[in-house]
């Protein structure tokens, strides 16, 4: 039942996101669905925690478990924006140090939910440009979208670590 559960809640959640965003490229078309995995299974690592654990890290150089979450949602949408809109540098990651988990799970839909815009409303010709990566490398633009997505997925496992730690069983990972 609980796996039932959690295949009828993650089709929600894709169904949703997908409902609302119709893809432009060819990219988008196929990457969306891993997009939607992803973000899901996100959002399911950023319920697993007790809110009483939010603030846990494993050692003092660490992220809270809550910066890893407010760190994932915020670059995801901050860098999205940066190399599909061809946005400036303007890194401000909000303090949301005294928001609920309901606020931080809400803040991560929304901002997973916006990415996905971008990206979705984009046209093959665009997503085939050149934009200027980090180290000034020239990158198509579609490159830079698995930039972001395997960004996503390194603070995910973070945080999932962080539910390891703390003996709670981690959401299953999932691809597709």
């Amino acid at each position: 039942m609980k796996h039932f559960l959690t295949l009828l809640t993650l089709l929600s959640l894709t169904w949703n996101v997908s409902a609302q965003t119709e893809p432009k490229s060819e990219f988008a078309k196929d990457f969306l669905p891993v997009w939607n995995t992803s973000t899901n299974i996100a959002i399911q690592v950023a319920e697993a925690m007790p809110e009483n654990l939010y603030d846990f890290k494993p050692n003092d150089s660490s992220m809270t478990f809550r910066q890893q979450l407010i760190h994932l949602g915020y670059t995801s949408y901050f860098l999205m924006d940066y190399f599909t809109q061809d946005s400036e540098f303007d890194y401000d990651e909000p303090d949301m140090s005294d928001k609920s988990k309901a606020e931080i799970v809400a803040y991560l839909k929304g901002n997973f939910k916006k990415a996905s815009e971008l990206f979705c409303s984009l046209s093959d010709a665009q997503m085939k440009e050149e934009v200027k990566a980090f180290n000034g490398e020239m990158l198509k633009r579609y490159m830079t979208i698995y930039f972001v997505q395997d960004h996503l997925t390194n603070h995910r496992a973070k945080a999932n670590l962080y539910i390891r730690i703390n003996n709670i069983k981690p959401p299953e990972y999932g691809f597709f």
